[in-house]
């Protein structure tokens, strides 16, 4: 939970420094830019996690199905939502953010059912909430909420809307790993690799 925290805190501090200091001046502490540094995370996040996924699907026969299919939603994850930026054009497009609902919920579907029996369950699940949080605030709209509370459009509190909404989701991807990499990691030591010599 302090991995989580603190990934809130540091996207939200950056980013209303940013605000607040420098008028959204840095790109890489916006957390609103697809070059912010909380977005090139989250990148890096998915790309770990597809390798985890991958490689630890070979070491478990019972879950190999979920191991692969996460790692394989991974990596268009990767790709096309943050390292080419083409969800800034899915999100322009007339309900284009419902387009990652089914994509969301049976990542989060394998992930359940990877962690499920294991130490790592109340991680993943912890993950899965935040990432839920930042989906709702990204479906609603950070405009729509800070109107809809009575504040400014470029003001602090949709500031605050946006850190949360991105600083939820680095939590939220960063619990994910987390839970994926101890459960591959007790994949591991309940069945080690045999050689074959």
């Amino acid at each position: 939970m302090a991995l989580a925290a603190g990934a809130i805190a540091a996207v939200g501090v950056t980013h209303l420094i940013d605000f607040g200091a420098y008028h959204l001046r840095y790109r890489i502490l916006n957390a609103n830019s697809a070059a912010s540094w909380s977005h090139l995370v989250v990148a890096g996040v998915f790309a770990v996690g597809a390798v985890v996924c991958v490689t630890s699907a070979w070491r478990s026969p019972a879950s190999r199905a979920a191991w692969l299919a996460t790692g394989v939603m991974l990596v268009p994850l990767f790709f096309v939502g943050e390292a080419a930026g083409v969800h800034a054009e899915i999100d322009a497009l007339s309900h284009g953010r419902l387009l990652y609902a089914p994509i969301l919920a049976l990542l989060v579907y394998c992930v359940w059912h990877i962690t499920r029996a294991g130490a790592y369950f109340a991680i993943a699940r912890a993950g899965a909430m935040l990432l839920v949080a930042s989906y709702a605030i990204h479906v609603l709209e950070p405009h729509n909420i800070a109107r809809a509370l009575g504040w400014s459009e470029g003001g602090w509190g949709f500031q605050i809307v946006v850190a949360l909404k991105e600083g939820t989701e680095l939590a939220g991807v960063l619990l994910a790993l987390l839970a994926l990499c101890g459960a591959a990691l007790a994949a591991v030591q309940a069945k080690p690799l045999t050689s074959s010599v």
